[in-house]
């Protein structure tokens, strides 16, 4: 069989199911791309069987059939040299002859036989909310950061979709600290279901999303979440654990609240965070009513630095993590910001001036070593 293909199309497909294929697997057949060839178009897919991705381009053939292709061939793509190139499958070996100017490459497929059943991408309740990829992607980089990357903390680490008529709300925490993003939108029709997400195919999900004004529908079956994206079809299993009700660790009311310009503040945290030592990485936010004061001290230097700020109730004094600090700060887009204390032991909240949408809690530091 004899594929003519533009090498630039066939590179994207590749590399978005290269997303999904493992690392390692006691599966070696996992380690391939499936390719299906139809009548009307060439499906790529990969599975680590935890996320499925799958992909097309559109192409004319006079046979269907499938084989599995060595993932060498998405590195041998990837820098291949002409803008068109041939594949020649043999079907009798699976081997694959790679050619484009120049260039001639010779693999060897695999026979697809035992390569597990992957997800339908028509599965679903039909109960799915249409959302455009940026806000999406912006949801995604409001919450993921906060996320567990500690196994043995398995329901923190994922992401809590939470599905509602009208309503979606992303939540992650590492248990230190809470990111909570939420959209709204009447046209959304969906009863009300939670889906705890792994973040690690939530991060490969984000970076398959883009900017562009794209819909892409969300749906959700019992065991899996999946997202289609234009071409590109998105599954990933959920996790089993429960996550917990984080609502009774918000604070209703604050203390001492502070709107500061968010430029300042993290340019400030950023130079305090370059002398913050130990585990905690402490920075000290002291508040008076006239200012914000930000100081670090440590066995290589001290730095203090003043910033002028809009403040509300009580004078405070607390330290806080300069890296879960400057997190939420590297994806607020706003001018300025909120930050809201709740007394000596209680969480910081940063929250958007005009928009209630977003809420990041950090938990303060109690001592500092």
């Amino acid at each position: 069989m004899h594929l003519s293909l533009n090498t630039e199309e066939l590179r994207n497909c590749l590399e978005t199911v290269e997303k999904a294929l493992p690392t390692r697997s006691t599966m070696p057949v996992i380690s391939n791309v499936l390719l299906e060839i139809k009548e009307d178009q060439l499906t790529f897919s990969a599975t680590n069987l935890e996320m499925f991705i799958k992909t097309r381009m559109q192409y004319s053939s006079q046979e269907s059939s499938k084989i599995l292709l060595p993932p060498k061939l998405v590195d041998i793509i990837r820098y291949f040299p002409t803008e068109k190139v041939d594949l020649k499958i043999n079907w009798d070996n699976y081997r694959l002859d790679i050619s484009g100017g120049s260039a001639n490459f010779h693999l060897y497929g695999s026979d697809p036989e035992d390569y597990p059943s992957t997800f339908d991408s028509s599965a679903g309740d039909g109960q799915n909310i249409i959302i455009d990829q940026s806000i999406l992607k912006k949801m995604l980089r409001s919450v993921l950061f906060a996320a567990s990357n500690e196994e043995t903390r398995p329901a923190f680490n994922g992401v809590l979709f939470t599905f509602k008529e009208g309503f979606l709300s992303l939540t992650a925490s590492d248990t230190y600290r809470l990111a909570i993003k939420e959209v709204r939108d009447k046209n959304w029709s969906i009863e009300e279901r939670l889906s705890l997400a792994p973040a690690r195919s939530m991060r490969e999900l984000l970076r398959l999303l883009g900017d562009q004004p794209v819909n892409i529908s969300i749906n959700q079956e019992s065991s899996i979440i999946a997202f289609q994206i234009e071409q590109v079809f998105f599954a990933t299993r959920l996790l089993e654990e429960k996550f917990p009700d984080v609502t009774g660790v918000i604070p209703k009311e604050y203390k001492t609240r502070v709107k500061v310009n968010k430029k300042m503040f993290e340019e400030t945290v950023s130079r305090a965070s370059l002398l913050a030592e130990g585990k905690n990485q402490a920075v000290n936010l002291i508040v008076d009513d006239k200012q914000l004061e930000v100081k670090v001290s440590g066995q290589q230097g001290s730095m203090e630095d003043i910033l002028s700020a809009d403040i509300e109730g009580e004078q405070i004094d607390v330290f806080a993590n300069t890296r879960f600090v400057l997190d939420v700060l590297k994806i607020i887009e706003d001018d300025n910001i909120i930050l809201d204390f709740h007394g000596d032991g209680g969480p910081i909240i940063f929250r958007l001036v005009e928009n209630q949408s977003y809420l990041y809690l950090v938990l303060p530091i109690k001592k500092v070593n």
